[in-house]
């Protein structure tokens, strides 16, 4: 064999065996880089375009900063913390997750359910997403005033009990200076208008950003 089509043979050789690690590693990365939104209406973009809420936005500031990460919104409209329970395995299953946002609990306090039930669903789900390796920040929610002080309070606080019971990060308030604001937020009262979105990942952000990895 002459010394060029040697040349050539060791060309193409090495040229399949980088294409080959590409297919094979390509997969893997994809796999286990996906940022996965465990929520409800107030993640799902209730009321404004799909693009435009915040898990959508959250997506853009990563590839703009460089971050390897896929997200994945599983969040539902109306979810509850018992429904979280009831989907999370299989949600883990299907998306594999690295990181989760967990941002549930708001319709149990609009619904006035008992916080002691709440707080034991969210820990379940925290468990079971610890178990699948993933990491978890805990997205904190408030409820109006009017459902009187101590549960109010006591409904908060959960979310910081099990922040440090789990040793995970907590947003304090996803809503933080928005929620108040009526150019912020729909006709509904509730829901934070496409205004708002960025604002909400501007909450979320500075606690996220403790869990990634470029």
């Amino acid at each position: 064999m002459s010394f060029r089509l040697l040349l050539v043979f060791k060309t193409v050789l090495l040229s399949l065996l980088f294409l080959n690690f590409v297919a094979w590693s390509a997969p893997v990365f994809a796999e286990n880089a996906k940022i996965m939104v465990y929520g409800d209406s107030l993640s799902a973009a209730y009321g404004i375009p799909q693009q435009q809420g915040w898990a959508s936005l959250l997506q853009k500031k990563l590839d703009a900063e460089r971050y390897q990460y896929q997200v994945v919104n599983t969040s539902i409209s109306g979810e509850t913390t018992s429904g979280g329970v009831s989907r999370i395995q299989h949600a883990l299953d299907q998306t594999k997750p690295n990181i989760i946002i967990l941002e549930l609990g708001a319709n149990d306090g609009l619904r006035g359910l008992p916080i002691p039930e709440m707080t034991a669903n969210l820990n379940t789900i925290i468990q079971q997403s610890k178990k699948s390796g993933a990491k978890i920040l805990l997205v904190g929610m408030r409820i109006p005033p009017n459902y009187g002080p101590r549960y109010t309070t006591n409904f908060s606080q959960s979310y910081v009990n099990l922040s440090q019971k789990h040793n995970i990060p907590l947003v304090p308030f996803m809503l933080d200076n928005i929620a108040a604001k009526a150019n912020l937020i729909q006709d509904d009262g509730l829901h934070p208008n496409a205004i708002a979105q960025p604002l909400v990942l501007d909450n979320i952000w500075p606690h996220l950003k403790q869990l990634l990895k470029k």
